[in-house]
């Protein structure tokens, strides 16, 4: 009788604990194909390109979310996210498993949250809010200037939601009348030198009715810690009526060198029916040191077929004086020359 006791006790805690627990699966899967007007071919010269492209509009995902109510406002959460190629199914991010997001931390309804763990910088939070690449299906083709044009990466000013902080602890607050502000310190993990790969990145924003408005700032110093890539950026977007217009201005500059390259963005989002959007937007960025500047078109139609699945076409026209035109990042073709023109026919669902 006893042991019978025990065992419903058990299972009754065990059924307590798994109705407190939400635990959800998720995932985004996007797959279409693009056409490159200039590729480099083997040997020299150039020819066009048309192939099949994964997580374009939005990386292709699979991940787990959680939370526990743990009573008095207070809960705990944890988030997992694996990306992967969904044309050939190997993994992303260098093939780390959870190589998206991988955190765990404490979230209280009046004073914010903390978390820890492999995490976006805050710079990621201008480009979800208030860049093309996240608010159309443009995806990498939005952020080709913001992420390669300077020079294949070496000035990223990690506005596109890739680039994240390992060993990272970062503060969220609640929404305060609209206002919110964070803070995150990446550990650089190297005995006898502290800022050896840290990472210091900030964020205030205001979002109330039709406004919003973000700045944001990110140091990252180097494997030695004696320099930094420093990153600024402020953005802006309005909802009137159907349309939505946004803009963004980042600055990232090498401190080691004094390269530095300032992004400019400028678009909008037109609710053409509860089906149809279509959104179009113009980049320009300039550089010192006597590095040509670039520009980029983007023009975007998505038509969405259910509240998860959608379908879009764009295309983006990047011309650059100082480096080959890289308008999809994401694609990983570079120009044969400073320009290059990239079209896009995809189908994004989200489960």
């Amino acid at each position: 009788m006893k042991k019978k006791l025990l065992a419903a006790a058990m299972l009754a805690a065990g059924a307590g604990m798994a109705h407190a627990d939400t635990v959800t699966v998720y995932g985004l899967i996007d797959l279409g194909l693009t056409y490159y007007s200039s590729a480099p071919k083997t040997g020299g010269g150039k020819a066009s390109l048309l192939r099949m492209d994964s997580g374009i509009a939005q990386g292709s995902r699979l991940g787990f979310k959680g939370t526990e109510d743990l009573g008095g406002g207070l809960s705990a959460f944890f988030t997992l996210e694996t990306g992967f190629n969904a044309d050939d199914g190997s993994l992303g991010q260098g093939g780390a498993i959870y190589g998206r997001q991988s955190f765990v931390g404490l979230s209280d309804k009046k004073l914010g949250s903390v978390s820890l763990g492999r995490q976006y910088d805050f710079m990621a939070n201008l480009g979800g809010q208030y860049a093309m690449g996240a608010l159309s299906p443009a995806g990498s083709m939005g952020w080709g200037l913001h992420a390669d044009a300077a020079h294949g990466g070496a000035l990223n000013n990690h506005i596109y939601a890739g680039d994240r902080t390992n060993n990272s602890l970062k503060y969220s607050s609640a929404n305060m009348g609209g206002f919110t502000i964070g803070a995150m310190y990446g550990f650089g993990e190297v005995a006898g030198n502290n800022t050896a790969g840290r990472t210091i990145s900030a964020y205030t924003g205001y979002d109330n009715g039709p406004f919003s408005t973000g700045l944001a700032y990110t140091d990252i110093k180097n494997a030695a810690g004696t320099d930094s890539t420093r990153m600024y950026g402020i953005g802006a977007t309005y909802q009137l009526g159907a349309w939505k217009p946004f803009g963004v201005i980042t600055q990232v500059k090498n401190t080691q060198t004094s390269a530095k390259a300032s992004t400019y963005e400028l678009g909008t989002v037109y609710a053409l029916t509860a089906l149809w959007d279509l959104s179009a937007a113009y980049q320009f960025q300039s550089r010192n040191q006597g590095v040509g500047n670039a520009q980029a078109l983007i023009a975007m139609a998505d038509y969405k077929i259910s509240k998860r699945t959608d379908l879009y076409v764009g295309a983006v026209y990047d011309r650059d004086k100082g480096y080959n035109a890289y308008p999809v990042f994401g694609g990983g073709i570079q120009s044969a020359t400073g320009n290059q023109t990239a079209l896009r026919v995809g189908m994004r669902h989200r489960f």
